[in-house]
Parts: C-alpha cells; structure tokens; sequence
C-alpha cells in the first residue's frame, strides 16, 4: 500500500512537471523528465512504470496534466507522444537497472539508458511531423539534451539520499 500511495504521488509529481513549460517549439521544456528519473530511481522497475503510465493515462483519457495543460488521446498521437511513450519504456529500463546498484555511478548509466529511449522514441515520432529527421534532431533533441542531463545528475543525487534517508529510518 506504500509504495502504491508513493506512486501517485510521482505521478502528480509527473503531471506539475509538465506544467512547469516553456515552449519553445513543438517540443517544450518541462521538468516531466526530471520526475521520471527520480520516479524510476526511488520506486523501481514496477512502481516507477506504474506512477509513469499513470501519469500517460490520465492524460490520454482528457486530464489536463501534458505540457501546457493538454489531455486527451491527441497528444500521444502528436508530435509529443512519442516522448511520453518513452517515458513508460524508459521509466521501466531506469528502475530496472537501478535496483541492481545504487551508487552514482550505476544511477548515471541507467539515467542515460533511459534518456536514450525517451529521445529515440520522441524524435522517431516527431520526425513524422516535420518529415525530416535531421530538422526532428534539432528541434526534439538538441534544444533539451544539456538540460536533461543536468536533470539526471540532480534527479541520481536527490534520488540516493532520500534512499539513504529511508535506509535509516
């Protein structure tokens, strides 16, 4: 039942992230990225994919909790839904390489496995909308990468104190 109440809280977490948006394109800057590492880091393969495709499907059947404040089943099928698609996918590959070790290290390495799903699913479904994959790179990537990567590094600190926090209580 914890980790059940942990995960709706994540996905609240989630939804304040992508409002949280500045638009800067197709693709806006939001902190949903940062809340799906530290999801995936804290609760795991299992409860860290289920707050992330929580959070996916309250926005698909119209809760205004996407970026600028969208719901409904268009936004996965737009020039978004393949980033949100990669949240699940890469929700699921965060949490389970990081329940095999938690140091920096290892959280770093998992991060950036899923930030490389979340990126090829999100700029292969992007690419269908502007129908060139070298304008999708620059307008799906390249503008958010540095900032995700920061986000990772925040999202692996924050993620291994709170464990370690836990650890003492």
């Amino acid at each position: 039942m914890r980790e059940l109440v942990k995960a709706g809280i994540f996905t609240a977490l989630i939804a304040v992230g992508a409002w949280i948006s500045i638009p800067i394109g197709p693709v806006p800057f939001t902190l949903q990225v940062f809340f799906v590492f530290l999801s995936a880091y804290i609760l795991g393969k299992k409860y860290g994919t289920l707050s992330i495709a929580a959070y996916v499907l309250l926005g698909a059947i119209g809760l205004p909790v996407f970026a600028n404040f969208k719901g409904g089943a268009q936004v996965l099928v737009g020039p978004t839904g393949g980033y949100l698609f990669g949240f699940i996918l890469g929700g699921f590959v965060i949490g389970l390489l990081s329940e095999k070790r938690e140091n920096f290290v290892w959280y770093l390495v998992s991060g950036l496995s899923g930030l490389g799903i979340i990126y090829v699913l999100g700029v292969f479904v992007l690419n269908f909308y502007v129908h060139d994959i070298k304008k999708a790179v620059a307008l799906g990537f390249a503008p958010f990468i540095w900032f995700d990567l920061i986000k990772l590094v925040v999202a692996a600190v924050i993620a291994l104190r709170l464990k370690k926090l836990e650890v003492k209580r």
